[in-house]
């Protein structure tokens, strides 16, 4: 059976609880009155981040695929700029090994998030059997030339 407690004894309850707690603090750190608080590990200094925006990513050329297709008929390859949101300009995937170079052009579509060149297909006869390189430039009056690194191929 439940006891009760008498007003008193609740009351000098509540005041011990009260005063017990008004010391403690949690996570270590007093409150900020702004209603922020930064926590920097001793010996070392803040750095002022002020209000700089922070610098795009330069526009880069892109190669995402090179390969013989399934049927064995075709080599295909694909890219896209990053850094650069455009319609209009003239993407060049170079397909350079045996014999001589294999240039085919698309234009850059502007998609989501990129300058997209899609995807090429140059005939298996117009590159002799062996390893070739493609690369992607991609060429435009705000981009000016840009050029990826090459993604190898072999051609059976």
């Amino acid at each position: 059976m439940p006891t009760r407690m008498s007003g008193g004894a609740a009351v000098a309850a509540g005041i011990l609880v009260v005063f017990g707690l008004a010391g403690c603090t949690f996570g270590g750190d007093t409150p900020d009155p702004t209603g922020s608080s930064t926590s920097i590990a001793p010996g070392v200094e803040p750095t002022d981040k002020g209000d700089a925006t922070p610098e795009p990513d330069p526009a880069d050329a892109v190669m995402s695929f090179a390969g013989v297709d399934v049927d064995g008929t075709q080599v295909s390859a694909a890219g896209y700029v990053q850094g650069l949101l455009e319609n209009g300009g003239v993407c060049t995937f170079t397909f350079t090994g045996l014999g001589e170079p294999v240039s085919v052009a698309s234009e850059g579509i502007a998609d989501s998030s990129t300058t997209s060149c899609g995807t090429v297909s140059v005939p298996i006869a117009q590159l002799p059997s062996g390893t070739w390189s493609v690369t992607l430039s991609y060429t435009s009056a705000a981009a000016g030339t840009l050029t990826s690194s090459a993604l190898t191929v072999e051609v059976p």
